[in-house]
């Protein structure tokens, strides 16, 4: 089948030619995959933060069906919380391959959920060779990245790079720094050598990274006005994306350890900073046989601080007061915020993965063993939560209790986990028409560590002297993949693939000192289409089903009858999708390419329903067939490009029909569209310029969720609600934005 035949939804970045993406002119190093100008956009964010990958919609919340980062063949990180993999990875000008795996693929070589994205270091090269960036963008960001590699004699080669990235995010705030939205620092270096050997080649390299990142928030909020059609209004006085909501870097929280009250740098406390070594290894026997392996050892400090607001409630007179002044609030609206911040902690890992594989006549085989080992030392978050005015550059506020923070909470766990697995992928060329592909994962997983059951804390003592419960779980997950091609006709065939994957729990589950119970997540999954190719046009279009079981989540509940009180509950539930995608690459006339997107899907919440306990009574709630939140049904993306002789112009658009904006589907937020273009002029081999604009309609959209609102019903909205829309706070698109680069090569 040829290539161009393309995986449902594996939508690929940058082209080549954005600020800080792939130099896709440059030669890629052995055993990597060269971006191509056909792979889109995943890199493409118009998300409030902008720092890692956007999410590949499988119908399934991120967490449970994002895209899985990996460098070199291995994840970025072993587990996404608190270490994200974007505090320690970005595509950068060492950055010369990349692969996206499918669902399938997914499952057999990383044992996760969703699509996965490997990006390939550049680990030194024959000729001396340089290449970077330089970019920036009208609010003030400062974006470098720059690589150099060459060789050094008798088959030994070098690679250096450096990545750096300042960004003031889209608004002024009198409180914080003004680089608050991310300061990261990345430092590669690599040494390989190329050998022979008596019936072979290969080589051997060494690489280094070092990063350091911080930011302010991951997701931020905004204030405005909600109305019953899902639509939103700014507040008089507050520009969306353009005013500050935050009201401070400094915060009080209760210490966990001495149990007094002590001042933390939102910044500067929780930032992370990590080490990385990576020994790659590739084999190549004259009979066909390979054999590759990498191997890394990662240590990392890293904290995340993250801030929830939870809600927005009316103000009495005389009920606040500012904490700065003593003087009286009469503003009418207050906005409760919780604050979760996991102080530094430190985590290790040794992962591995080795693969031997060879093409036997019809047969390509690869047989892998990952061999996965996790520790981490005493994961502590500590949260608090405060008022504040409903402005922007909004005061903190005292309310009725006289403190300026109340309802102090922690999380904790400490321990190990480890995981071993052998899979084994097969692609059978039954026929010139007939392919099979084949795959299996078994994996043994292991956790052993401890936690503090809250059932058992004692009052009046520092958090971190209560007695520690012992963690001693063994699983062993199954994962499965059989897709298919056939083709009917030299255009025109059929595809289809049956996944089964399980999924075990890990440490975090019990951070929020319940018994989690673990369980196996069982995630099977279906697909069936056709493609058309023509050399004009090329169309693949399939129904997919998926399903997962058991999943587990911790929830903010907010108390609908009184927003200052929280629960953050852990809770069990399965999720079901069906749905439809199209996806169409043509080239009309020649230069021009157009890409098109439709998905149609309907995701649903199964066997979620409970009971949450408050200070002022129980709320039961039944989410049974609600529509996953912040998940549209219906999806269309449509990215234009044009090649005229040194210049190209490019396009993206896409289409989120509503989206449910809480648990309870009580709250929608209306249709929209991301927007974003650019134009790429190539002044000579050398040298690249480039402008790209983010949110060209300018639009005010919220996306995400609502704050503080899951457990409100069809009726208490109404209520709420009213004619003429209520206050809350939730996530929103990047406002306009316009970035420019150079990227140069020598």
């Amino acid at each position: 089948m040829k290539k161009s035949v393309k995986k449902v939804s594996l939508i690929l970045a940058l082209g080549g030619f954005f600020v800080g993406g792939i130099n896709a002119q440059e030669k890629a190093a052995q055993d990597t995959t060269k971006v191509k100008e056909g792979d889109r956009n995943m890199m493409l964010n118009a998300a409030s933060a902008n720092s890692g990958p956007r999410e590949v919609n499988v119908g399934l919340p991120a967490t449970v069906g994002g895209t899985t980062v990996l460098e070199n063949n291995l994840p970025v990180v072993y587990f996404y919380w608190p270490e994200f993999p974007y505090k320690s990875w970005r595509m950068d000008a060492m950055t010369n391959g990349v692969k996206v795996r499918d669902l399938g693929q997914t499952a057999i070589h990383v044992g996760d959920v969703g699509f996965s994205m490997d990006t390939y270091d550049n680990l030194g090269t024959d000729n001396f060779r340089g290449s970077g960036s330089l970019g920036s963008n009208h609010f003030g960001l400062i974006k470098q990245d720059f690589n150099v590699s060459g060789p050094l004699g008798n088959g030994f080669k070098f690679s250096l790079g450096t990545f750096i990235n300042f960004d003031p995010g889209t608004y002024k705030n009198k409180y914080t720094e003004r680089y608050y939205s991310d300061q990261t620092v990345l430092l590669k270096g690599a040494l390989s050598k190329d050998y022979t050997f008596g019936n072979g080649k290969g080589s051997i390299a060494l690489m280094y990274k070092y990063a350091s990142s911080k930011g302010m928030s991951t997701q931020l909020s905004a204030p405005y006005i909600y109305k019953k059609d899902g639509s939103v209004k700014e507040l008089d006085g507050f520009k969306i994306g353009g005013d500050s909501y935050v009201s401070g870097q400094t915060y009080d929280l209760l210490d966990s350890y001495s149990g007094k009250r002590v001042e933390r740098d939102a910044l500067n406390d929780y930032g992370s900073e990590t080490h990385t070594i990576d020994l790659i290894g590739k084999n190549n026997f004259d009979n066909g046989l390979y054999f590759n392996y990498i191997v890394r050892a990662h240590s990392a400090r890293t904290g995340a601080f993250l801030p929830v607001m939870t809600g927005v409630s009316g103000s009495e007179a005389g009920k606040y007061t500012y904490a700065d002044t003593g003087e009286e609030y009469t503003g009418n609206n207050v906005q409760t915020v919780m604050v979760i911040a996991s102080r530094k902690t430190p985590i290790k890992s040794l992962t591995s993965t080795f693969e031997v594989g060879k093409k036997s006549g019809r047969h390509s085989w690869n047989v892998g063993l990952n061999a996965w080992v996790y520790d981490i030392n005493k994961f502590l978050s500590e949260s608090t939560m405060f008022y504040q005015e409903v402005s922007a550059n909004p005061r903190r506020l005292v309310g009725a209790s006289g403190s300026t923070y109340f309802s102090d909470g922690n999380e904790y766990h400490d321990g190990t986990e480890t995981k071993t697995a052998l899979f084994a992928t097969d692609k059978w060329e039954i026929s010139d028409v007939f392919t099979l592909n084949l795959g299996a994962r078994l994996e043994y997983q292991a956790l052993r560590g401890n936690y503090i059951d809250k059932t058992t804390i004692v009052s009046g003592i520092p958090y971190m002297d209560n007695k520690k419960t012992d963690i001693d779980e063994n699983f062993l997950n199954k994962a499965f993949m059989a897709s298919a091609v056939y083709k009917m006709t030299r255009s025109f065939g059929l595809l289809g693939e049956l996944t089964y994957n399980e999924q075990a729990g890990h440490l975090e589950n019990y951070s929020a000192g319940n018994y989690p119970d673990l369980k196996h997540s069982k995630i099977p999954g279906a697909t069936l289409g056709l493609f058309y190719n023509h050399p004009m046009v090329s169309v693949v279009s399939k129904a997919t089903y998926i399903q997962k079981d058991n999943y587990r989540s911790t929830v903010n509940f907010t108390n609908p009858n009184d927003i200052s009180q929280v629960n953050r509950a852990a809770v069990k539930y399965d999720i079901q999708t069906i749905g439809w995608t199209t996806d169409v690459v043509a080239t009309p006339f020649k230069n021009f390419n157009l890409h098109f997107l439709l998905t149609v899907q309907s995701p649903k919440y199964k066997n979620y329903a409970g009971t949450v306990e408050f200070a002022s009574g129980n709320v039961d709630y039944s989410f049974n067939d609600k529509i996953v939140n912040k998940v549209s049904k219906v999806l269309i993306e449509i990215d234009p490009s044009y090649q005229w002789e040194k210049v190209r112009i490019w396009a993206s658009a896409r289409y989120f029909s509503k989206t449910y904006a809480n648990l309870s589907n009580s709250l929608q937020l209306a249709s929209r569209w991301e927007t974003f273009a650019g134009l790429n002029y190539s002044f000579n081999k050398n040298l690249d310029f480039s402008a790209t604009f983010v949110n060209l309609l300018n639009q005010r959209g919220a996306q995400g969720t609502i704050s503080g609102t899951d457990l409100l019903t069809d009726e208490q909205v109404d209520e709420k609600v009213g004619a003429d829309g209520i206050v809350v706070s939730g996530t929103y698109i990047r406002p306009f934005t316009a970035e420019f680069g150079i990227k140069y090569r020598f």
